[in-house]
């Protein structure tokens, strides 16, 4: 397989050395370039000391990889190659990491400044945490944005959908051995993921109430339909062991909120904007 790489890994040059625990960055991105940039800018203006920054590209043709050569002296490691979709990218890009935690941040999200620190600081020696999760902020196609705080409910996670906010977790990266993301899925890999930790133990989690990370949401037409999320479900379920009763729990929770759930999307994107305008 043909890769091309480039950054400060390349050149023989290490991470940043200290005392603070060094945090792994990834960001997965196909065909990016719009969005890219922001991105890394949001990594590059951090305020934790130690960071190490690893792009995993998918072998983008509309530019990104020129975006990621100009920044190439600031980014520990960038790869381009094909992938399996974004759970193998993800994959990937843990693997190439030395940090003792890794944060994930998609090519069209970005971080508030502080957010490493933040996360970093709550954490502190707690040897019994591994995964410290916040706050994000949606920001909608309309120009409108809100803050969506994590539903820390294990019924809900396991019988509905990801109710924690992937794009503003950090996880020990030694939690991770054993527990890569299931490329099988198409859309629910992270919640997949995380359901599977939280049967472990939700004493693993430590919420931290603050915007860990900045989510550019799709849309209402961007919503999972019906139909797909109980196949999904449904494959979650199976593949951690439910039982038949459990998997159908699941099917009614998610068919009788699924409505719910699309009104609110609409409301906020289309709604609540005009409310704040009176």
């Amino acid at each position: 397989m043909n890769i091309r790489q480039g950054g400060r890994r390349d050149r023989g040059i290490g991470p940043p050395t200290g005392d603070h625990p060094l945090v792994s960055i990834v960001t997965v991105v196909y065909n990016g370039a719009t969005t890219i940039e922001r991105t890394i800018l949001s990594v590059l203006s951090q305020t934790w000391p130690r960071i190490e920054y690893i792009i995993v590209d998918g072998g983008s043709t509309d530019g990104t990889l020129d975006i990621l050569r100009r920044y190439e002296d600031r980014i520990d490691l960038w790869q381009s190659s094909p992938d399996k979709g974004i759970y193998d990218a993800m994959n990937k890009g843990v693997a190439l990491c030395t940090g003792d935690w890794v944060g994930l941040i998609n090519a069209d999200d970005w971080y508030p400044d502080d957010a490493v620190a933040t996360a970093m600081t709550a954490a502190g020696e707690r040897q019994g945490i591994n995964i410290v999760h916040g706050d994000i902020l949606i920001h909608y196609p309309n120009g409108t944005s809100k803050v969506k705080h994590p539903k820390v409910s294990g019924f809900l996670l396991k019988y509905w959908e990801m109710t924690l906010n992937h794009p503003g977790f950090f996880v020990r990266r030694s939690f991770y051995t054993g527990r890569p993301f299931n490329t099988t899925f198409r859309v629910s890999g992270d919640h997949h993921w995380t359901l599977r930790a939280w049967l472990e133990g939700p004493h693993m989690f430590l919420r931290v109430p603050a915007v860990l990370a900045h989510f550019s949401a799709g849309g209402a037409s961007g919503a999972v339909p019906l139909a797909k999320g109980l196949r999904e479900g449904d494959a979650i379920g199976h593949d951690l062991g439910f039982s038949a009763w459990d998997r159908f729990l699941g099917r009614v929770v998610r068919t009788a909120l699924h409505v719910p759930a699309q009104a609110k999307l609409w409301f906020n994107q289309f709604v609540a904007p005009l409310l704040r305008r009176k």
